[in-house]
């Protein structure tokens, strides 16, 4: 084995370094992408019940805003 091993683990571990950067960035922002599908999810869920309750309310005479 000729050269510097040091240059060439030096070499690897920078490479390695900005793949898993990639890899951690990636899986970070699908992660937030499905924490606001599931938001978006809840909140529409929220509404419907709300619409549900409200308009059974105003079926028994409450007033509901």
């Amino acid at each position: 084995i000729a050269g510097d091993a040091g240059k060439g683990a030096a070499i690897g571990a920078g490479a390695g370094g900005v793949g898993g950067g990639l890899r951690q960035r990636h899986e970070r922002q699908r992660a937030e992408e499905t924490t606001q599908a599931q938001q978006q999810q809840v909140s529409g869920e929220l509404a419907q019940y709300k619409k549900a309750f409200a308009t059974c309310m105003q079926g028994r005479g409450y007033a509901v805003n």
